[in-house]
């Protein structure tokens, strides 16, 4: 394996001169002790995780006494620092055009690299967030690192978020094809030494919603844990290829995109947007809408919203066309004190979110609290409700009370 994959290099090699000499210049630069103090660091968000990788010397800062920490990392560099932080072992020459090489191999010897990551003449390019994430995950933990476990994109963003590794940008912000800073590399990798020793890392709840609703169509597992976190049955397991709803007659299909819980306590949920002027909205209390109040009265909610398309109608007489949104049901989630409900405004059980008349809004609330749940909670996909009527389960989660 190491020595086709050196092979392979060399072969590349050929046709990377140029790039691979300012690759070579640009380390030979990086030679500033760590005894010295480096001058663009003080205040900057990553000051702590910059000093701790100089002191352990994986990383240095450069001559002229700047560490440079916004300047974009290339994946050999990188891989060079992760290798160097996980102590493993490297053999072969380290300096010259092809510095990076024993690096290279001894990341691949490990699992934590595979030679379809990248290709081999672009090593010297700046390494993505993504690909970033992709070797994080692996040496953070060994099941990635057997050869024969793939890992697609989204799952790797998924897995870095789960698990603290990779925080999001503004908001959650994922950015998985931005380059990847010095900075960030070295805070990157001080999470890795953090995990691998059996630390665990604060999670950023926004960048986990968002890798979540990427990978799984979702964020109600990490959102809500509580109700829908808990064992799945057979007949209602959570798959992002079966949500949709199609007529035994086969005159209409519509189709969930993604169902996506929003948090109405919180200013800076990424997804808020999507609700457009909260003022505006009311949540139907199933006995008129004229005496429905209004949702920014009841901040502690989840507001369930779906995105959805009708793939098609061919019978609009049979399956009535009121509605452009999928029609979405939730069990197992119920009132204490229905005649509160209905009489009181006491939001004590889910309920739709309406604009103007129950239909124009894709979403429903869920109170924090005051509800009772059942032995499972279940979300069904349903043909139009005059129709020849269909409802098609796509979750249900067994509730552990306790």
């Amino acid at each position: 394996m190491k020595k086709m994959f050196i092979a392979l290099l060399a072969a590349s090699l050929l046709t990377a001169c140029d790039s691979q000499k300012i690759a070579a210049d640009s380390v030979q630069d990086i030679t500033l002790k760590k005894t010295v103090s480096l001058t663009d660091v003080t205040g900057h968000w990553a000051a702590n995780s910059i000093h701790t990788a100089i002191q352990k010397e994986y990383v240095d800062g450069y001559e002229d006494a700047t560490f440079r920490p916004e300047k974009n990392v290339s994946r050999a560099e990188f891989i060079k620092m992760t290798v160097t932080a996980m102590k493993l072992p490297v053999a072969g020459e380290v300096t010259g055009s092809e510095w990076y090489e024993p690096y290279i191999v001894a990341a691949t010897e490990k699992g934590i690299l595979r030679t379809n990551d990248f290709r081999l003449e672009d090593i010297n390019k700046p390494i993505s967030r993504l690909e970033m994430a992709r070797v994080s995950v692996r040496a953070s933990d060994k099941t990635f690192q057997d050869r024969a476990v793939q890992i697609d994109d989204k799952s790797v963003m998924y897995n870095a978020t789960k698990t603290g590794l990779i925080q999001g940008l503004s908001r959650g912000e994922l950015a998985p094809e931005k380059p990847t800073t010095r900075a960030q590399s070295v805070t990157i990798i001080e999470r890795i030494l953090t995990t691998t020793e059996g630390g665990k890392l604060p999670v950023d709840k926004y960048a986990l919603s968002n890798a979540e609703l990427d990978l799984k169509n979702t964020n109600i597992f990490s959102m809500l844990p509580e109700i829908f976190g808990g064992e799945q049955f057979s007949d209602g397991q959570w798959n992002p290829g079966n949500l949709f709803v199609e007529s035994k007659d086969g005159k209409y299909k519509a189709t969930l995109d993604k169902l996506i819980l929003i948090d109405l306590e919180d200013p800076n949920d990424p997804n808020l947007g999507l609700l457009g002027d909260i003022s505006k909205l009311k949540w139907h209390n199933n006995v008129s809408n004229e005496t429905s109040p209004y949702i920014k009265d009841f901040k502690k909610s989840y507001i369930l919203y779906y995105k959805s398309h009708v793939d098609y109608n061919n019978d609009k007489s049979l399956y009535n066309d009121y509605s452009k949104y999928i029609s979405l049901s939730l069990s197992g989630i119920n009132s204490p004190d229905i005649q509160a409900f209905y009489y009181k405004n006491t939001l004590n059980t889910p309920t739709l979110v309406f604009k103007n008349q129950i239909g124009d809004t894709p979403a429903m609330i869920i109170p924090k609290k005051g509800y009772v749940l059942d032995s499972s909670v279940a979300i069904n996909l349903d043909t139009p409700a005059r129709s020849n009527y269909l409802s098609k389960m796509i979750l249900r989660v067994l509730i552990n009370k306790k």
